[in-house]
């Protein structure tokens, strides 16, 4: 994907990235973020990026689905999501596991 980063945002590139991410409707949480790439423009910096991310529970569950509502994000583009995997809930989160 590509972030659109203003040039005025607090911390550094990677940080700036990672909270317009962490912004988007579909994200719970940004596991990991690698800068890829770098463009600078006039008011902001565009990275290209490789991010693994938690969902939110209603972000969708096929890589369509949650590459669309990343994209919906301001500042935030040409997204490719190459997997969406569910992850069984933690129990030490309190979580209750079906069954039992």
């Amino acid at each position: 994907m590509t972030i659109a980063v203003s040039r005025s945002a607090p911390g550094d590139l990677a940080e700036g990235a990672e909270t317009k991410l962490r912004r988007a409707d579909p994200v719970a949480a940004v596991e990991t973020l690698d800068i890829r790439g770098l463009q600078p423009g006039l008011n902001d910096l565009t990275v290209e990026a490789e991010a693994t991310v938690s969902l939110a529970a209603d972000a969708g569950d096929t890589p369509e689905t949650v590459a669309d509502a990343l994209a919906d994000t301001f500042g935030v583009n040409d997204v490719t999501v190459t997997a969406v995997r569910a992850v069984p809930p933690d129990s030490a989160d309190g979580a209750a596991v079906a069954g039992e």
